[in-house]
């Protein structure tokens, strides 16, 4: 008589929860900026060329071209990250990436991605090199990504944990940690892209 056998199926680590979902979901419609449900180069080019029209940049300027091939490059590390040879991401490409980082064993993908996404929002919204985002610097920006002026304040008040009136490249970090990590509706850093519930 044979025996049988069972596979145990591991559990993951963390589960993806609704409020994650709904915040990674609400990012994903912040970047399409077209709106056409697909994350696309342009979409991100776009926003390039209104961060240097804000800047009052010269569009052939070695500065434009800076901020625009960075603007780029993140999507195509984007693309790198998913393992997506196509040119556009889906809601669902989008969703099932981070659901897979946030229960997966290994949180380095993820932490990566925090990180190089920190720099690159930090990079972009410093647009006076101080080191230091001031409250006007991060209104300013997300003005490009639609946010109402109101709700940026919002969001730059609960990433400066310190009250100083500006937000430092760790605070940045810690914020879109809690972003993409907590499960607490209420955590600090969770409307650094606006109201998402």
């Amino acid at each position: 008589m044979g025996s049988i056998t069972t596979t145990s199926h591991k559990s993951p680590r963390f589960v993806f929860s609704e409020t994650q979902k709904r915040k990674v979901h609400h990012l994903f419609n912040v970047l399409d900026i077209d709106r056409n449900g697909q994350l696309q180069p342009s979409d991100f080019v776009n926003v390039g060329k209104k961060i240097v029209k804000q800047l009052g940049l010269n569009e052939d300027s070695r500065s434009a071209r800076l901020i625009l091939l960075k603007s780029h490059r993140l999507f195509v590390q984007l693309l790198a990250d998913l393992h997506n040879p196509e040119l556009t991401l889906t809601l669902w490409d989008w969703i099932a990436f981070f659901r897979d980082q946030i229960e997966a064993e290994d949180e380095g993908i993820l932490n990566h991605y925090i990180h190089r996404t920190s720099r690159h929002v930090f990079d972009l919204f410093d647009m006076n090199k101080d080191k230091l985002i001031s409250r006007e610097e991060y209104a300013n920006m997300l003005t490009i990504y639609n946010i109402s002026h109101k709700m940026a304040i919002q969001g730059f008040e609960e990433l400066d944990n310190n009250s100083d009136d500006y937000i430092s490249a760790d605070e940045m970090v810690e914020g879109l940690s809690n972003f993409f990590k907590s499960e607490d509706s209420e955590a600090k850093g969770n409307l650094i892209f606006g109201e998402w519930r």
